[in-house]
């Protein structure tokens, strides 16, 4: 009994995870014959000696059964600080141009960056814009994207993406709009006067407001007799001129205003509002389109796309008119993913501001063979209105997606 009490107090101590001793008594008949009994009878000259007859003797047994006990334990795993050498933030591209142009430029950027936040950057290039959107929802705490305003647009609405930085154009504008332009006598003077009529709209890519507009006729039930796909913005011009269409589709770009006093004003300014002067346009000794003469001498510099033609078709500004204006649509955005940290970004967007207007921006992000872009400026999410507004009437993709 005293090895069993031992085996009991033994298997008290045992911890979790380690097999549990059960002791289980079991009481069992053996029959004993006689000339078969135990040594101890033997021994035991006093004994009373059993008679022929088999005797039944009760003996306790004692069972060992051991059983394994599993316990679960939660382990709390630290995860690795994004921005560290570890964990890099994710500056991710799609292929806009040859991928050794974007290697590079991309890494002189996230060197910049690294140097001005002490962060730590990595430059990832990616077969297209779907896929950046892919990366950024799957990465959201990490990931930041170079979009253009519809992917940005489509990546707020699939897993929250938030708008960081949108870029700079040659004009020094954050965003970019479009006109229609059609004969002074055409009749034509309103979207509503397009019904029935041709329409040419230029192929050139990362157009948004040719989608724009193509929007606002869905919308409004507008139908042109047809839809002719040109080139570019200049052959829009010199088919609308040449009466082989009704009307264009070109990129708008606001005049400069007489004294360089303010910018035109959107919503405030008439797209033409150099007509006040009465005076037609011309073409400067250095290849300005001027209306007066330079605007720090008071006159009007104009920049919508018929000054391209210009010197081809002189009169262009006196034989056609602007129709209507697209809205300001943002230019490309740099992105954040739906949980990237707060206070990182707020020291990021600064830096990548900094950088924009930097000399070294050349070698980056204002590299003609790059984005070409002349600056950064912080995004405002709701001046991308327009561009949700091309997503839902054409596409339905615009707004109440579901994350994945």
């Amino acid at each position: 009994m005293k090895c069993i009490w031992a085996l009991l107090t033994a298997a008290a101590l045992l911890t979790s995870c380690q097999p549990e001793l059960v002791f289980v008594d079991v009481t069992r008949l053996v029959e004993v014959t006689p000339g078969n009994g135990s040594s101890a009878a033997e021994d035991d000259s006093s004994a009373v000696q059993p008679s022929e007859a088999a005797l039944t003797v009760t003996e306790e047994v004692t069972r060992v059964v051991t059983r394994t006990v599993v316990e679960e334990l939660l382990v709390e795993v630290t995860k690795t600080p994004v921005g560290s050498s570890q964990r890099p933030i994710q500056l991710l591209f799609s292929p806009i141009v040859g991928t050794d142009v974007i290697s590079r430029r991309g890494q002189f950027l996230a060197e910049a960056l690294s140097a001005s936040t002490g962060l730590a950057f990595q430059v990832g290039i990616l077969d297209d814009e779907e896929t950046v959107i892919q990366l950024m929802c799957a990465a959201p705490e990490e990931a930041m994207g170079f979009l253009s305003p519809a992917g940005f647009v489509t990546a707020e609405s699939i897993c929250g993406a938030q708008a960081g930085s949108v870029a700079l154009q040659t004009e020094g504008l954050p965003w970019q709009a479009g006109m229609i332009v059609a004969r002074r006598d055409s009749g034509i003077v309103s979207l509503a006067d397009l019904a029935g009529r041709s329409l040419a709209i230029p192929e050139a890519k990362n157009a948004p407001h040719v989608d724009y507009f193509l929007a606002q006729l869905k919308d409004a039930g507008i139908e042109p007799s047809e839809i002719i796909a040109l080139p570019g913005d200049s052959s829009a011009m010199l088919a609308v001129y040449n009466r082989e269409v009704d009307a264009a589709v070109a990129g708008y770009v606001p005049p400069v205003l007489p004294y360089n006093e303010r910018l035109w004003t959107y919503g405030e300014d008439s797209p033409e509002v150099w007509r006040r002067v009465g005076i037609s346009p011309s073409r400067s000794p250095i290849g300005y389109v001027l209306v007066n003469g330079e605007p720090e001498f008071g006159g009007y510099r104009l920049r919508d796309a018929r000054s391209r033609v210009f010197d081809v078709l002189p009169d262009i500004y006196d034989e056609t008119q602007i129709v209507a204006l697209s809205a300001p649509i943002p230019n490309d955005t740099i992105a954040f993913g739906a949980r990237f940290p707060l206070q990182m970004a707020r020291q990021i967007v600064p830096a990548l501001t900094e950088f924009a207007a930097s000399d070294g921006c050349i070698n980056s992000l204002c590299s003609a063979d790059f984005f070409g872009w002349t600056g950064l400026a912080p995004a405002d999410e709701a001046a991308y209105e327009p561009v949700r507004f091309i997503l839902n009437t054409l596409t339905g993709a615009g707004d109440g997606v579901e994350s994945p």
